[in-house]
Protein backbone atom coordinates (compact mmCIF):
# COMPACT_ATOMS: atom_id res chain seq x y z
CA UNK A 1 0.00 0.00 0.00
CA UNK A 2 1.33 3.33 -1.13
CA UNK A 3 -1.30 5.24 -0.25
CA UNK A 4 -0.61 7.73 3.20
CA UNK A 5 -2.57 7.58 5.90
CA UNK A 6 -4.73 10.35 6.30
CA UNK A 7 -5.66 11.37 9.80
CA UNK A 8 -2.37 10.22 12.42
CA UNK A 9 0.14 12.39 12.71
CA UNK A 10 3.37 10.49 14.72
CA UNK A 11 5.96 12.57 17.26
CA UNK A 12 8.29 11.92 19.68
CA UNK A 13 8.43 15.15 20.89
CA UNK A 14 6.91 15.82 24.73
CA UNK A 15 3.98 17.52 24.54
CA UNK A 16 3.83 21.44 25.67
CA UNK A 17 1.62 22.28 28.45
CA UNK A 18 -1.04 24.27 28.16
CA UNK A 19 -0.89 27.78 27.79
CA UNK A 20 -2.09 29.11 31.78
CA UNK A 21 -0.65 26.00 33.40
CA UNK A 22 1.30 27.12 36.71
CA UNK A 23 4.18 24.53 37.05
CA UNK A 24 6.59 26.70 35.78
CA UNK A 25 6.23 29.66 38.29
CA UNK A 26 6.38 26.82 40.86
CA UNK A 27 9.66 25.61 39.68
CA UNK A 28 11.21 28.93 39.31
CA UNK A 29 10.52 29.89 43.00
CA UNK A 30 11.70 26.66 44.39
CA UNK A 31 14.91 26.85 42.80
CA UNK A 32 15.09 30.74 44.00
CA UNK A 33 14.58 29.35 47.80
CA UNK A 34 17.01 27.02 47.47
CA UNK A 35 19.64 29.41 46.01
CA UNK A 36 18.72 31.89 49.40
CA UNK A 37 19.10 28.52 51.96
CA UNK A 38 22.30 27.66 50.45
CA UNK A 39 23.63 31.19 51.01
CA UNK A 40 22.40 31.18 54.46
CA UNK A 41 24.08 28.86 55.72
CA UNK A 42 27.01 29.34 53.97
CA UNK A 43 27.33 32.75 55.77
CA UNK A 44 26.07 31.11 58.89
CA UNK A 45 29.56 28.46 58.67
CA UNK A 46 31.74 31.26 58.29
CA UNK A 47 30.40 33.53 61.58
CA UNK A 48 33.59 33.31 63.78
CA UNK A 49 33.27 31.46 66.94
CA UNK A 50 33.84 33.33 70.42
CA UNK A 51 36.45 32.00 72.01
CA UNK A 52 36.01 31.06 75.97
CA UNK A 53 38.53 33.17 78.10
CA UNK A 54 40.71 30.80 80.61
CA UNK A 55 39.13 30.90 83.76
CA UNK A 56 41.74 32.02 86.51
CA UNK A 57 43.04 29.44 88.50
CA UNK A 58 43.72 30.19 92.55
CA UNK A 59 46.32 31.47 93.33
CA UNK A 60 48.54 29.76 95.69
CA UNK A 61 48.73 32.34 98.52
CA UNK A 62 44.71 32.44 98.30
CA UNK A 63 44.95 28.68 98.62
CA UNK A 64 47.30 28.55 101.23
CA UNK A 65 45.85 31.51 103.35
CA UNK A 66 42.82 30.01 105.40
CA UNK A 67 41.44 33.23 107.31
CA UNK A 68 38.15 34.56 106.84
CA UNK A 69 37.82 37.54 105.51
CA UNK A 70 36.21 40.10 107.42
CA UNK A 71 33.01 41.47 106.07
CA UNK A 72 32.52 45.08 105.51
CA UNK A 73 30.55 46.39 108.27
CA UNK A 74 27.82 48.11 107.00
CA UNK A 75 27.78 52.56 107.05
CA UNK A 76 25.17 54.78 108.08
CA UNK A 77 23.05 55.21 105.32
CA UNK A 78 21.92 58.68 103.89
CA UNK A 79 18.18 59.53 103.45
CA UNK A 80 17.40 62.36 102.01
CA UNK A 81 13.64 63.70 101.64
CA UNK A 82 11.67 66.54 100.43
CA UNK A 83 11.70 69.67 103.26
CA UNK A 84 9.22 69.71 105.75
CA UNK A 85 8.11 72.98 107.47
CA UNK A 86 8.22 71.19 111.17
CA UNK A 87 5.63 72.63 113.71
CA UNK A 88 7.61 75.02 116.12
CA UNK A 89 7.11 73.63 120.06
CA UNK A 90 8.18 76.22 122.75
CA UNK A 91 9.06 74.75 126.10
CA UNK A 92 6.58 75.22 128.91
CA UNK A 93 7.76 78.44 131.18
CA UNK A 94 9.76 77.28 134.41
CA UNK A 95 7.98 77.66 137.40
CA UNK A 96 9.65 79.66 140.33
CA UNK A 97 11.51 77.30 142.65
CA UNK A 98 12.16 79.31 145.47
CA UNK A 99 9.07 81.95 146.73
CA UNK A 100 10.00 85.53 145.74
CA UNK A 101 10.89 87.56 148.40
CA UNK A 102 9.43 91.38 148.79
CA UNK A 103 11.96 93.79 149.35
CA UNK A 104 11.88 94.74 153.16
CA UNK A 105 10.31 98.38 152.95
CA UNK A 106 12.97 101.54 153.09
CA UNK A 107 12.95 104.14 155.68
CA UNK A 108 11.44 107.44 154.12
CA UNK A 109 14.37 109.68 154.35
CA UNK A 110 14.40 112.23 157.26
CA UNK A 111 12.78 115.79 156.35
CA UNK A 112 15.96 118.58 157.15
CA UNK A 113 15.79 119.55 160.37
CA UNK A 114 15.85 123.41 160.64
CA UNK A 115 18.66 125.04 162.27
CA UNK A 116 16.41 125.72 165.38
CA UNK A 117 16.10 122.19 165.89
CA UNK A 118 19.36 120.98 165.69
CA UNK A 119 21.68 123.68 166.32
CA UNK A 120 21.92 123.51 170.53
CA UNK A 121 23.33 126.65 172.26
CA UNK A 122 24.42 127.50 176.10
CA UNK A 123 24.86 131.08 177.02
CA UNK A 124 26.31 133.53 179.45
CA UNK A 125 26.27 136.32 179.98
CA UNK A 126 28.61 139.60 181.90
CA UNK A 127 28.12 143.35 182.35
CA UNK A 128 31.31 144.84 180.34
CA UNK A 129 31.86 148.62 179.91
CA UNK A 130 34.35 149.28 177.02
CA UNK A 131 33.80 150.01 174.37
CA UNK A 132 30.38 151.39 176.10
CA UNK A 133 28.09 149.72 178.22
CA UNK A 134 26.65 146.43 177.26
CA UNK A 135 25.70 143.22 178.22
CA UNK A 136 28.55 140.88 176.70
CA UNK A 137 26.71 137.27 175.96
CA UNK A 138 29.20 134.51 175.11
CA UNK A 139 27.42 131.78 172.92
CA UNK A 140 28.38 128.49 172.77
CA UNK A 141 27.04 125.78 169.91
CA UNK A 142 27.23 122.50 169.36
CA UNK A 143 26.52 121.45 165.86
CA UNK A 144 24.01 118.38 165.83
CA UNK A 145 22.56 119.42 162.22
CA UNK A 146 23.27 117.01 159.01
CA UNK A 147 25.12 119.94 157.44
CA UNK A 148 27.77 122.75 158.36
CA UNK A 149 26.80 126.26 160.03
CA UNK A 150 28.15 129.78 159.59
CA UNK A 151 26.61 133.00 158.56
CA UNK A 152 23.83 131.97 155.90
CA UNK A 153 22.28 130.10 157.76
CA UNK A 154 22.74 130.75 161.79
CA UNK A 155 21.48 133.60 163.25
CA UNK A 156 21.19 134.50 167.17
CA UNK A 157 18.69 137.06 168.56
CA UNK A 158 19.23 138.71 172.39
CA UNK A 159 16.26 140.21 173.43
CA UNK A 160 16.21 142.39 176.77
CA UNK A 161 13.29 142.43 178.75
CA UNK A 162 12.32 144.90 182.03
CA UNK A 163 8.30 145.46 183.65
CA UNK A 164 6.98 142.32 181.40
CA UNK A 165 7.79 144.46 178.57
CA UNK A 166 10.11 143.77 175.02
CA UNK A 167 13.47 146.62 175.23
CA UNK A 168 15.44 145.75 172.73
CA UNK A 169 16.78 142.99 170.48
CA UNK A 170 19.83 142.12 168.95
CA UNK A 171 21.18 139.45 166.13
CA UNK A 172 24.26 138.22 165.58
CA UNK A 173 26.17 135.46 163.34
CA UNK A 174 29.58 133.07 164.08
CA UNK A 175 32.38 135.05 161.40
CA UNK A 176 33.96 131.10 161.22
CA UNK A 177 32.35 127.89 160.12
CA UNK A 178 30.73 125.48 162.72
CA UNK A 179 31.54 122.15 161.36
CA UNK A 180 28.48 119.38 161.29
CA UNK A 181 29.12 117.52 164.52
CA UNK A 182 31.15 119.80 166.51
CA UNK A 183 30.80 122.81 168.33
CA UNK A 184 31.93 126.81 168.08
CA UNK A 185 31.54 130.23 170.33
CA UNK A 186 30.26 133.74 169.32
CA UNK A 187 29.58 137.13 171.33
CA UNK A 188 26.83 139.31 171.10
CA UNK A 189 26.60 142.57 173.12
CA UNK A 190 23.28 143.76 174.16
CA UNK A 191 23.01 147.39 175.08
CA UNK A 192 22.05 148.07 178.69
CA UNK A 193 22.96 147.08 181.93
CA UNK A 194 22.52 143.26 182.95
CA UNK A 195 21.17 144.74 186.48
CA UNK A 196 18.11 146.92 184.78
CA UNK A 197 16.87 144.02 182.52
CA UNK A 198 14.54 141.92 184.14
CA UNK A 199 15.08 139.00 181.59
CA UNK A 200 17.68 138.11 178.84
CA UNK A 201 16.23 135.67 175.81
CA UNK A 202 18.86 133.91 173.60
CA UNK A 203 17.56 132.03 170.52
CA UNK A 204 18.39 130.89 167.18
CA UNK A 205 16.53 132.08 164.15
CA UNK A 206 14.51 129.73 161.60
Amino acid sequence: MTGELRGFRLSSARRRPPPGSGALPLAVTLVVLAMVLVVVLAVRDEAPVPIAEPTPSPTAAAAISSSPTPSPTPGPAREQSSWVNAAVVLPPAPSPTFPVVAPAPTRAPRPTPSVAECAAISWSALQVFTPSAQVKVDIRVANRCPFDLDAGNLLVEITGWRDGGRVQSVRGAPFETIRRGRGGELSIGLPGSIDWYDRIDVVVMD
